[in-house]
This record gives C-alpha cells, sequence and structure tokens, in this order.
C-alpha cells in the first residue's frame, strides 16, 4: 500500500461528531472506548464492543536490542495478546497456554492479523533504533468482536501514546451463518488496510459486507475522534485554557 509523506491534522476530520443519530449501530453493538487507564505505559485504551472487553497497553517508543538491518531504518512493532483465565464460557486456564512457543496458536494468529492492520498506519520510519511493545488483555470474548476490539483497542492506545500515524485504523467484524468478515479500514485516507475472511460466500455477498463494514467503520471512526476531542478539550481546559 502507498502511504502518504506526512500526517494529516486530525481536527480537520473532526466534524459531525453528533452520534445520536446514528441507528444504523444496533443495540447489541454498541462501543464503549476510553484511553489513558494505565499511567505506567506510554498510552492506553480500554473498549467494549457489544460484549467483548480488551484493554491495551503501549510501551515505547524505546530502543531496540535487534541487531537487524530493518531496525536501523525504522521502528520494529511486537505484539502481545493474552486471554485472562474468564474471559470466555469454558474457563482458561493459564499455565496450560503456550504463547510464545506455539506459532500456530490462537494468540499468535491474532498478533499476526493485528500487525498486518496496523502497520500500513504507523510511520515507523519517524522510530529509527526502536521499538514500540502492544500488550492486549482480552478481558471477555463475545465470539465475534474479538479482532476488531483488538485493533480498536490498539489505535486508540497508539493516540493515546502520540504515535504519528497516516490516519487512525477502524475495524469492523460481520458474522453470518456461514462466516466471519474483518475490515480493517482509515477513514479520513478511504483506504482498507487489510481484511480478513474465514468461511465460504459469494462475491456478490462479499460486495455487501464490505459496503456494510464501511459504513459501520465510519460510525467507529465518529465515536474515537469524538472520546480523543473530548480529552483533549479536557486537558486544555484543566490548564487553564479554552478550546
Amino acid at each position: 500500500m502507498e502511504q502518504p509523506d506526512e500526517c494529516f491534522d486530525p481536527l480537520q476530520f473532526a466534524v459531525d461528531l453528533n452520534l445520536s443519530k446514528s441507528t444504523d449501530l444496533k443495540s447489541d453493538e454498541k462501543v464503549y472506548i476510553s484511553k489513558g487507564l494505565i499511567h505506567q505505559a506510554n498510552g492506553s485504551s480500554y473498549i467494549e464492543l457489544a460484549s467483548t472487553k480488551v484493554t491495551c497497553a503501549i510501551y515505547g517508543p524505546r530502543e531496540t536490542s535487534s541487531s537487524s538491518d530493518e531496525s536501523y531504518s525504522k521502528c520494529l512493532l511486537e505484539t502481545s495478546i493474552k486471554f485472562s483465565p474468564f474471559a470466555r464460557q469454558k474457563r482458561i486456564d493459564p499455565l496450560l497456554v503456550q504463547y510464545d512457543n506455539d506459532d500456530d496458536c490462537e494468540e499468535a494468529e491474532l498478533c499476526s492479523r493485528l500487525e498486518e492492520a496496523l502497520l500500513p498506519c504507523i510511520l515507523l520510519h519517524r522510530y529509527p533504533k526502536s521499538q514500540i511493545d502492544i500488550i492486549i488483555d482480552v478481558i471477555e470474548d463475545d465470539g465475534q468482536y474479538l479482532l476488531s476490539a483488538i485493533i480498536l483497542s490498539a489505535t486508540v492506545a497508539l493516540i493515546d501514546a502520540c504515535i504519528e500515524l497516516y490516519d487512525t485504523v477502524v475495524a469492523k467484524s460481520l458474522k453470518t451463518d456461514q462466516s466471519l468478515f474483518t475490515l480493517c479500514y482509515m477513514p479520513n485516507l478511504a483506504q482498507v488496510s487489510c481484511l480478513f475472511f474465514d468461511g465460504e460466500a459469494t462475491p456478490a455477498e462479499l460486495d455487501s459486507l464490505t459496503d456494510e463494514a464501511v459504513k459501520q467503520c465510519q460510525l467507529l471512526h465518529k465515536a474515537i475522534c469524538k472520546v480523543v476531542i473530548s480529552d483533549l478539550k479536557a486537558a486544555v481546559t484543566a490548564n487553564g485554557k479554552t478550546v
């Protein structure tokens, strides 16, 4: 994907943030977004998407110990995803989960998809000889919105950490009888960072899913903008200034 040379000013897109008319969001798909909850991290977020609850912590950019040629020219992205023992109806035994040694485990697959979604949006060349650690904790998983919640939480945490981005990546998962469709979309650039599809569908069904996912991503993007601008105004007001 061709990337722009510079970031856009996010405030120039902060229009029409009233979500009271967003009736296209179903009652069981409401989103709650918060950031800055983990004070030890450079950036953090908490996301509730339907019944899925996820936290994200960003550490860095910090000096990397890698000696690869790639690390000298741009930042490295390190991701980690862990499930709470009570995240699913069947309790997860943490002693039986191998996060680092099993490349085929669910956590490794989710990390790979998260990196694929985020890499097109981060200005990695601005942070040479460094790395950014993204730590995801899944508190509750409803079985449908996990991947989209993970990507949303990472995006909000990157914003909270003041990492330079080309655009925000917003993800939406749509589930049908035979498939699970997740679209990762950059609304300001009108570009898809990646798409994940597990199941079977006709080309017409894929077109319909894509159109619906783009619409839902635009609504989620407004929700993120509303939270970010609200926190910015609160911070400026706390410093004795007005916006």
